[in-house]
């Protein structure tokens, strides 16, 4: 039943975008006609000349209202007309854009820019926009803006936008809402133009503490890396001359002392040598359906975390290869790097692939695991690669702190926008998953401590 209400709430929410008017009409024609009626009570001398000025005046003033909003409305219905004639011709152009974006103040933006043309905007007024995403979210409301040494366009919108999203994940835009409105803001006529665009939202670049981990030497080295490692000292060492040697490796000094044959021995490239395999569970044991909390901060907390672990073990020199625990479509990207970030972007708790079944523990060098894994998957994992593999426990808990002081007295007076952090941090406090999460995080860091090479975060 709450799930149906809040399906008619979503219903009505959406209808509403479509309404011809908007409330401040409302509000002006109720009060309006409230202060005529007013104002008509008023007259102290009936049915002298002075009432019936008074009322002549009264006529005149409202007139010259409605004059002033019937203007304000055919401006909107002819640019509204001029765009859907254009429209069914195909003769309107959408396109969408995005370029990269980041995290700010705990929330994901995106930069997109939006070009529209032929658009006629109405007379003094404005052109807004909505995005349709997923299908089935709204965005907000919203004006270009015209970048730096950019000319605003007369025929067309365009300009970006920096918009908020709720979570780091892919993206898909399916339509554009054009809101054409009169300047006094009373009227608000809307067209949907098909625009099909796709992103992703990237975790943020974070300080994290120096990990100190290294590759695996596995059974199956059937992973070759395009910078070659030397292997230290080899150039130093000698051997006995042997028919199928390099005559210009003879070392003739060595020769004209001892009269023996010796060739150095020539620098191996290992090219194994600095293959690092990195994996990344997002499996969970716990029920978490509709719960806000560990879907929006607790799962941008564990892909900001990952994020920052491929990078730091990049910049050790590693060549590292991100296994996912998730099957996906992965776009085109320019080079490894991107792939990787969309990879961890796109991936969701999944119930599908415990860590079992994910993990090949021959090959493993750094694992990260999460609040959410099953406490008796990490146990058996850990009793045999405890001391091999790098563990890194995730507290997701963690991205959910209390408030201090200064925190309550803000929420006392301050309304806090959806999806804030500050409003999942109540979420949290009343959810009945709270408990168990806590206690199996204590169990895993508990386990944890028992081996050298855990890492805690």
């Amino acid at each position: 039943m709450n799930r149906r209400l809040q399906n008619t709430i979503r219903a009505v929410k959406q209808a509403a975008m479509y309404v011809p008017v908007t409330g401040y009409f409302l509000v002006f024609v109720i009060s309006s006609w409230l202060a005529f009626l007013w104002l008509l009570q008023q007259q102290r001398m009936p049915d002298t000349s002075f009432s019936d000025i008074f009322s002549l005046l009264l006529v005149v003033a409202f007139a010259g209202l409605a004059a002033l909003t019937g203007i304000g409305f055919l401006t909107v219905v002819i640019s509204f007309l001029l765009f859907t004639v254009k429209k069914r011709r195909n003769k309107v152009t959408c396109r969408l854009g995005t370029v990269t974006g980041n995290v700010k103040s705990g929330r994901p933006q995106q930069l997109v820019h939006l070009h529209i043309s032929p658009v006629f905007k109405p007379l003094l007024g404005f052109v807004k926009l909505r995005l349709i995403y997923d299908n089935v979210h709204y965005s907000d409301k919203f004006s270009l803006t015209t970048q730096k040494g950019q000319k605003k366009a007369l025929s067309a919108v365009d300009g970006v936008y920096e918009w908020p999203l709720p979570q780091i994940k892919e993206y898909a835009v399916q339509k554009v809402l054009l809101y054409f409105e009169d300047f006094l803001q009373f009227f608000s006529f809307t067209v949907t133009l098909p625009c099909n665009s796709r992103f992703f939202t990237k975790p943020a670049v974070t300080p994290e503490k120096e990990l100190k981990t290294g590759p695996r030497k596995t059974e199956e080295t059937n992973k070759r890396i395009e910078e070659l490692k030397k292997v230290e000292g080899e150039h130093l060492h000698y051997k006995s001359f042997e028919a199928h040697d390099d005559v210009r490796r003879i070392v003739w000094k060595i020769y004209a002392r001892n009269r023996e044959l010796v060739v150095r021995t020539p620098e191996v490239l290992d090219p194994y040598a600095s293959h690092l395999s990195m994996y990344a569970s997002f499996h969970t044991g716990f029920d978490i359906t509709g719960n806000e909390v560990v879907q929006y901060p607790f799962q941008d907390h564990y892909k900001t975390v990952i994020w920052n672990t491929y990078l730091q073990l990049v910049k050790q020199g590693f060549e590292v290869e991100y296994l996912s625990d998730q099957q996906m479509a992965v776009p085109s990207l320019p080079d490894q790097q991107q792939t990787v970030q969309y990879t961890i972007s796109a991936s969701q708790w999944q119930h599908d692939k415990p860590l079992q079944a994910y993990i090949k523990p021959k090959e493993a060098a750094v694992v990260l695991i999460s609040s959410l894994n099953d406490y008796e998957e990490v146990a058996k994992l850990m009793e045999q690669y405890g001391n091999d593999i790098t563990f890194i426990f995730v507290q997701l808990s963690k991205s959910i702190r209390g408030r201090h002081i200064g925190h309550w007295v803000k929420w006392l007076f301050v309304s806090e926008e959806k999806h804030s952090y500050e409003v999942y941090k109540t979420s949290w406090r009343l959810s009945r998953l709270r408990s168990r999460v806590t206690a199996n995080e204590k169990k895993i860091k508990q386990l944890l401590e028992q081996y050298a090479k855990p890492v805690v975060r």
